[in-house]
């Protein structure tokens, strides 16, 4: 009796396991998929965070914390445009010179404290201020910050600055955390690895290595975040001295996401399981040409012969496997017309002058550089150019090559920022010597007023039309050869959804519509969805 008692329950609970089963085929089938709360996301990342602070964040680790742990008034949307965030009402004077805030009403830290005007104007005092040593400062220089009420504020410029909204995403901190730090002595506070912010996560561990260096954060949903609780329960960041060690740690399954990935690394993740993710990343990769330094590259005709004979399409689909876009100006979009390759027109020009044209070309050791410059020897040297190549690592560029301006062609990347960009920096010849970034060393009048120009036009369609005359003269003078704008090429596990982004500015704003990731889901039927 018994046994058939047992045998009778064994029968009642396999029918109801696939009773269940079932149940749950016929939801995923005719039911609405919608995110559910749960999950871990475990990500490496290349680097140990130093500065878990928005105001002096300096490298991708530290940036990377900050975007999930802190927010500005704006954050970055799947587009790579502008949302706003705290702010519930914007308006911005006709001349561009004043913008007038309002907050949301509830707005809280990652503590339940209460985010206030008084919280931004403090962190705006300290990007500023010069004993913080912030790398923020130059974007705020000539902006003056005032309360209007507890939940109003204005922003007034000497000058107008279109790009000013970018100024915006700059993640606030909280007064009361950090007003007993002085600010000579903000760069060693420990409140640099324990943060408290208003993003979409908190810290809730951190761990070290034997010499005190962060290995790892643990991140849990913030329920305070003012666009809602992030559907994903926890975010663990692993941190990497290199690729190779985060690669080895995504096929031993101990990590599911990278972000940055090689492209030569692709084929072997997505043969793991893993889903590779292509986003469009406003940056361009170009050869800087110093006709200062040699002399022959000042000729047109030169330059003309250098550009045709790049094969800029090869070192797309050799380098990235296809995961870029051939540019051939200074800001991150397509080519307007056909690939100017014509390699036979190159040598003409080549064989045609009478002297040899020799010059270094010097890049970052990094793999996909060095690699982007043996093809670019290759090509030029069979247009009768001789090449030396000359590499260095990249925390010696910046006082060993980029300050003196000490290279004949510069392989190197821009980031061109926003919407509204401000290439002023890279291409108006006042900013020829360090510490500006003209490292062209360009100089044309035409090109200096319209750089002026765009970043004070309000008009949309005015300043359109100023980009486009920035493009178009810069292209014909050719004072670099462009080169491509590449993909950021993001692994993530197959399950994890809403990460349908299509523009990023820099690595760190993959993470600015994280809120609306997710690892589990619920369905309902389309006929209660609505």
């Amino acid at each position: 009796m018994r046994s058939e008692i047992f045998a009778l329950i064994v029968l009642v609970i396999i029918a109801l396991v696939s009773f269940l089963g079932i149940i749950t085929e016929i939801n995923k089938k005719y039911g609405v998929e919608f995110p559910a709360y749960g999950g871990t996301l475990r990500e490496g990342v290349i680097g140990n965070p130093r500065f878990m602070n928005p105001v002096l964040a300096q490298s991708d680790a530290d940036r990377d914390i900050v975007s999930l742990v802190y927010t500005g008034l704006f954050r970055y949307d799947r587009s790579g445009s502008l949302m706003p965030v705290l702010i519930e009402n914007l308006d911005i004077a006709p001349d561009g010179l004043e913008y007038a805030v309002t907050l949301k009403e509830k707005l809280f830290w990652q503590d339940g404290k209460k985010l206030t005007v008084d919280d931004i104007i403090f962190t705006i005092g300290l990007a500023k201020n010069p004993l913080v040593g912030s790398p923020r400062r130059p974007n705020w220089e000539g902006v003056e910050v005032e309360k209007t009420d507890e939940r109003t504020l204005k922003f007034r410029l000497k000058k107008a600055y279109a790009p000013f909204l970018e100024n915006l995403t700059l993640g606030i901190l909280p007064q009361h955390v950090w007003s007993k730090i002085p600010p000579s002595q903000m760069a060693l506070a420990e409140l640099n690895t324990d943060p408290v912010g208003a993003g979409p996560y908190y810290i809730k561990s951190v761990g070290r290595d034997s010499l005190g260096s962060v290995i790892s954060v643990k991140l849990s949903a913030n329920k305070y975040f003012v666009l809602g609780r992030p559907h994903i329960k926890t975010i663990v960041l692993q941190f990497f001295q290199d690729e190779d060690a985060v690669i080895k740690n995504l096929l031993s399954g101990q990590i599911s996401a990278f972000g940055a990935t090689s492209p030569k690394n692709t084929a072997d993740l997505e043969n793991l399981g893993l889903k590779i993710t292509s986003i469009r990343l406003r940056r361009i990769i170009a050869a800087f040409l110093n006709p200062s330094s040699q002399k022959s590259l000042a000729v047109s005709a030169i330059r003309s012969a250098i550009n045709l004979a790049t094969d800029k399409k090869r070192i797309v689909d050799s380098v990235l496997q296809g995961r870029g876009e051939v540019i051939d100006g200074p800001l991150p979009q397509a080519i307007s017309g056909g690939i100017n390759f014509n390699p036979e027109r190159a040598k003409e020009i080549i064989t045609g002058n009478k002297k040899t044209i020799s010059f270094t070309l010097t890049t970052a050791k990094t793999p996909e550089l060095v690699k982007i410059a043996e093809l670019l020897k290759e090509m030029w040297m069979a247009a009768g150019l001789k090449v030396d190549i000359k590499t260095f690592a990249v925390n010696d560029l910046e006082q060993g090559v980029i300050g003196p301006r000490r290279y004949d062609v510069f392989l190197y990347g821009e980031e061109v920022v926003g919407e509204n960009p401000d290439p002023f920096a890279f291409w108006h010849s006042s900013q020829r010597t360090y510490p500006g970034y003209n490292i062209a060393l360009y100089a044309n009048s035409g090109v200096d007023k319209s750089l002026e120009e765009v970043r004070v036009e309000q008009d949309e369609t005015k300043r359109a039309a100023l980009y486009e005359k920035i493009q178009n003269e810069i292209r014909n003078d050719l004072p670099a050869i462009f080169l491509f704008s590449p993909h950021y090429i993001y692994t993530t596990p197959q399950n994890l959804g809403g990460v349908d982004i299509a523009t990023i500015n820099t690595a760190s704003d993959r993470f600015s519509t994280v809120h609306e990731w997710y690892l589990k889901r619920t369905y309902v039927w389309k006929i209660f969805s609505n």
